[in-house]
């Protein structure tokens, strides 16, 4: 059986990620602290950050973007082009994601030529 490098860092970002969700909607400024250790103990152990956790987090204040929570959500059409919209409510960035329907706007980890090797 395989290592995992940094496989205690993952289940520790996977807390954090929990913890950070669950208090997003409670305390923001408590979801903000666990978003910032997120990022932290990546950028100590040098690892990537999965893009769906990575997407949820607020690039200013690292609090959780949760829909309706701590964020909004819009779908706008820009430059004949849909995007969704995140609008954080604790300090107000936006953020945006491309959704077309024609158009394959996923990250390289989500498309299934990176898969090299599966681990069990």
């Amino acid at each position: 059986m395989k290592k995992v490098h940094g496989n205690d860092s993952f289940q520790r970002i996977n807390y954090l990620y929990q913890i950070s969700k669950h208090m997003a909607g409670i305390n923001p400024v408590l979801s903000a602290y666990y978003g910032n250790l997120i990022i932290n103990v990546a950028k100590k152990n040098v690892l990537k950050i999965h893009p769906d956790i990575k997407r949820q987090v607020c690039k200013k204040c690292r609090s959780m973007l949760v829909d309706k929570t701590s964020a909004k959500m819009k779908i706008k059409n820009k430059h004949k082009s849909k995007h969704i919209e995140w609008i954080c409510n604790t300090c107000h960035t936006k953020r945006d994601f491309p959704t077309d329907k024609g158009k394959d706007h996923r990250v390289w980890l989500e498309r299934p030529e990176a898969v090299e090797e599966v681990i069990n």
